[in-house]
């Protein structure tokens, strides 16, 4: 069962969908290694732009963010992603969009952390990271962190966004992207 790792939400149940064709709930160990890497504070706003079952961006609320969106294209998802932000008592933006539709409605938005975690199949990080930058959905000192199978081979940057930091989880590994100069 899926529930919510620490904050003031800690050990609320989750719902997911079932099976893993539709989504592919991230790990407990990979969100709990990914909240002990970043720091959400009180005015931390945060994007779950593949969001499944909202369990990323609702740990994030859980934690302290002020702000959380959440993205899915598909219609199952997104209703479990209400009926998990409804357990919280969280009233959030939950879009039912394409990622390409959803950072342009974003645009200007400029969040703190953008999480991925899109489908293993999904090829198009060019023109994701491009569309990030784009509309302008992150802020400058922001981060994208990038939820992929660990055999993948993502590029060391796209746009002015480079990776900084890789960590790997059993079958996942995730990737953490700033804007910047390379350290």
């Amino acid at each position: 069962m899926l529930r919510v790792i620490a904050g003031k939400y800690k050990r609320t149940p989750l719902q997911t969908l079932e099976g893993e064709e539709i989504t592919r709930p991230t790990r407990d160990m990979v969100r709990e290694a990914l909240f002990s890497t970043i720091m959400i504070h009180n005015g931390t706003s945060f994007l779950d732009l593949f969001s499944g079952s909202g369990a990323i961006g609702i740990e994030a609320l859980s934690r302290g963010a002020k702000d959380a969106v959440f993205n899915d294209n598909n219609r199952q998802a997104v209703s479990i992603i209400k009926k998990n932000l409804e357990k919280v008592h969280e009233d959030r933006i939950v879009l039912q969009l394409d990622y390409r539709e959803a950072l342009e409605k974003l645009k200007n938005h400029g969040f703190d952390f953008i999480y991925c975690d899109p489908p293993y199949r999904f090829e198009e990080y060019e023109e994701l990271f491009e569309l990030i930058e784009r509309y302008n959905v992150i802020n400058d000192d922001g981060v994208v962190i990038m939820e992929v199978e660990k055999k993948s081979e993502l590029d060391e940057a796209y746009g002015t966004m480079h990776i900084y930091k890789e960590k790997r989880y059993g079958i996942s590994k995730l990737l953490y992207y700033r804007k910047g100069e390379k350290e």
